[in-house]
């Protein structure tokens, strides 16, 4: 398994290094937020954090994507996730999305990563994510549509299980308003139990982003 972790934390970062020679486009957005919340549970512990992003893709569906956020997490305060993989979409409009992360904390004991495959068909989707090293597995289905106007609906739902995280459900609506390179949001999200004591509950995030 450990073999395996490294193979993946490898195809991440090597992809993320290599690609960009190749890029045929390069991409990213600054998010600012009241309150990042992940898989159900907030990662800032309820107060503001500060995100953005580098995507470069390349040829026959490939891309490596550089993130960074702020956070108040168990004693960390920044996450630095490198991801590389391969999307495209088949010509009966299923679109798929397969590869790995490596997720980078300040604090090294809560590193981990990821493989992972997302479906897409019109505004339902669909992943699964699994770290091999300590056997946790997280399941999520979504809807996406737009309203008109530049404003849009978004509902989730996801589940988590594994060897060393509690089981738990997570579901959530967002709604959003886009503007040219601009978007803003509101995102309600909660959790069936209490998984992390003051971590828990019904999280609520005022969302704004721009993209270039």
């Amino acid at each position: 398994m450990r073999t395996l972790t490294r193979l993946q934390s490898a195809l991440a970062l090597t992809t993320l290094l290599a690609l960009p020679a190749y890029a045929e486009g390069v991409s990213g957005q600054v998010s600012l937020m009241s309150n990042y919340v992940w898989r159900g549970i907030s990662e800032s512990n309820g107060n503001p954090a500060l995100q953005g992003s580098v995507t470069a893709s390349g040829p026959v569906g490939l891309y490596a994507r550089a993130f960074l956020t702020t956070l108040d997490y168990r004693g960390a305060h920044e996450r630095a996730d490198f991801t590389g993989g391969i999307r495209d979409m088949t010509p009966s409009g299923l679109g798929f999305n397969a590869g790995a992360t490596a997720y980078r904390f300040d604090v090294s004991s809560l590193n981990f990563e990821e493989t992972f495959l997302r479906l897409r068909f019109g505004p339902l989707s669909a992943g699964v994510y699994h770290d091999w090293q300590h056997g946790n597995t997280y399941l999520e289905a979504g809807y996406r549509v737009r309203l008109g106007s530049g404003f849009g609906l978004m509902l989730h739902a996801g589940h988590t299980s594994g060897d060393t995280v509690a089981s738990y459900d997570d579901y959530g609506v967002g709604f959003t308003k886009s503007w040219h390179s601009f978007s803003a949001g509101v995102f309600v999200t909660a959790i069936d139990h209490h998984v992390i004591s003051g971590l828990h509950g019904t999280q609520v995030a005022l969302v704004l982003t721009k993209a270039w």
